[in-house]
């Protein structure tokens, strides 16, 4: 593969990992939870954040890298690092958000040059987003007792593939 190619395939895998893999693991665990689970920190009050702060983080993350994609020399004036907000927003509006987020995300990777992509920000968004995703998994699971077997019902790595080489 040359780098041109190896850009694009990376790209593909990036947007499917992100659209197609982690926004319904997202939607799935906001969909099992209600208002009070997702604004509640639990026995965790001074050392967790909430699902829904979470959510709020994923979703300025995803949205400033979306930015960056269109313009490349945007720069932020302060950081996230600490943006975990307790809005108290309904879980419809939550999911409304990620939803509206990660498709204008994917609509601007599909769409954007390649050289607009910084493949480090990329790289950094996805694991980023993995990371936060994880804890959100965690917490829910703990919260409902449920244990949503994402692998097992098809949100895994071979069906990615199937996606990613079907594209």
């Amino acid at each position: 593969m040359n780098v041109d190619t190896t850009l694009e395939y990376f790209r593909t895998v990036s947007m499917h990992r992100m659209v197609n893999h982690y926004l319904p693991k997202f939607l799935i665990c906001l969909e099992s939870l209600d208002n009070q689970m997702i604004w509640d920190c639990g026995d965790y009050e001074n050392e967790m954040n909430n699902i829904g702060g979470i959510t709020f983080h994923i979703i300025e993350q995803v949205t400033r890298n979306t930015l960056r994609l269109s313009n490349p020399d945007l720069k932020f004036d302060k950081g996230i690092e600490n943006y975990f907000p307790n809005m108290n927003e309904g879980k419809d509006q939550l999911i409304s958000g990620l939803n509206l987020t990660f498709s204008k995300f994917r609509t601007t990777l599909e769409t954007v040059e390649p050289d607009h992509i910084d493949l480090f920000n990329l790289y950094h968004l996805v694991e980023h987003t993995s990371y936060h995703l994880g804890q959100i998994i965690d917490r829910a699971q703990r919260l409902t007792g449920i244990q949503y077997q994402f692998v097992q019902n098809g949100l895994n790595e071979k069906e990615l593939r199937a996606l990613v080489e079907g594209n």
